[in-house]
């Protein structure tokens, strides 16, 4: 190979690698294009017109200068600053997005387990009403039982009085409708029936006590209704029953159980309450004259503007009880120094308007009345 021959070679070779040379640089050329056309495209978006101008800015006086000034530092912190908060107001607004979903779910989740309940409460009180039919062949039986028989003779076969125990125990209370929307505590106006009809049979005392050792009338459903005078309802079972307004005058509850029952401005003038337990029980604006409570359970009562006046509280629990603007004139107590006992023992309500009002006056060896001062 001649020495020229041997140049040419070499000039062909350096030609092809000049050739490789040059799309290697034009790759790496497209590809930073690629990417700075990307970065641009997405720096709006990103960092938002304004940041992008104050870095621009920032840059050029750089280039030129070879320093920043305060005012392009501070206009370019003062926009890196609004537009974090802005992307954090925007990812706030996003994550509330599902949980705004979710608690509107939940709503409607509730709003259908209401009306689920609802249903339910109905389809219980058709069926609880249906006893009233029960109700209705029992007492004819009791009817028919009292037909012959004279006002001394008023006694009822064993078999009857299980089947009125039995009933008023298969008489649980529920929830109904009025006024177009549920009751909200439930009761049994069924029960509030059955109790009435018992009443009105003038049993003799025998089938009558038995009768209600053996029933369950808690839950029962009585308003504005007069019971007669002077009613036996010893031992009798009224726990959470709806007894407002009624009118029970003289009646015999000793030892009932009256526990949370309502009781507002119920009448049982003169009536009997010995050892009655009235736990809870609202008596507000009750009429209470002469009534007997000794030894009577009224923890936690509301006796709130009742009228005592004559009643007898020997031995009385009174833990709790509520007695703001309670009438005490001439009520009977079991010690001297029963109103210093309920306000600084017991600390019960009204206490101290009761010891501005009353002092306790010795009525025998050991008894004491309330007079008014």
């Amino acid at each position: 190979m001649t020495e020229q021959e041997r140049i040419e070679q070499l000039e062909q070779e350096k030609q092809l690698l000049q050739d490789q040379l040059d799309q290697i640089k034009k790759r790496k050329e497209k590809k930073r294009s690629v990417g700075f056309w990307l970065l641009k495209k997405s720096s709006v978006p990103l960092l938002g017109i304004k940041l992008k101008k104050s870095i621009n800015n920032a840059i050029s006086e750089y280039k030129q200068t070879k320093t920043v000034s305060v005012d392009t530092v501070s206009d370019v912190s003062s926009n890196i600053i609004w537009r974090i908060t802005r992307i954090g107001l925007f990812g706030l607004f996003v994550t509330l997005i599902p949980s705004v979903i979710l608690l509107y779910q939940t709503k409607l989740v509730i709003n259908q387990n209401k009306l689920v309940d609802n249903q339910n409460e109905l389809i219980e009180a058709e069926r609880r009403s249906s006893l009233v039919f029960i109700m209705d062949n029992l007492l004819s039986d009791l009817s028919e039982e009292l037909k012959y028989k004279g006002s001394s003779e008023r006694n009822i076969s064993p078999v009857l009085e299980a089947r009125i125990a039995s009933l008023s125990r298969a008489m649980k209370p529920y929830r109904y409708e009025e006024d177009g929307e549920l009751i909200d505590k439930k009761i049994s106006p069924e029960k509030g029936q059955l109790l009435f009809s018992l009443i009105r049979s003038d049993l003799a005392d025998q089938s009558y006590r038995e009768i209600l050792d053996a029933s369950d009338f808690s839950y029962t459903y009585f308003k504005d209704i007069f019971l007669g005078r002077g009613v036996n309802l010893k031992y009798v079972n009224l726990n959470h029953s709806n007894l407002s307004e009624v009118n029970l005058p003289a009646a015999n509850l000793e030892r009932g159980e009256l526990m949370f029952a309502n009781l507002e401005r119920i009448n049982l003038s003169d009536a009997i309450l010995k050892r009655a337990n009235l736990t809870n029980a609202n008596l507000v604006n009750s009429e209470l004259l002469s009534c007997d409570f000794t030894n009577a359970k009224l923890y936690g009562a509301d006796l709130t503007e009742a009228d005592l006046t004559e009643a007898t509280l020997w031995g009385t629990k009174l833990d709790d009880a509520d007695l703001s603007d309670v009438v005490l004139d001439n009520v009977i107590v079991h010690r001297q120094d029963w109103i210093t006992y309920v306000k600084d023992s017991l600390d019960l309500k009204g206490a101290e308007d009761i010891q501005d009002k009353y002092r306790v006056k010795k009525q025998g060896k050991q008894q004491f009345i309330l007079v008014k001062k």
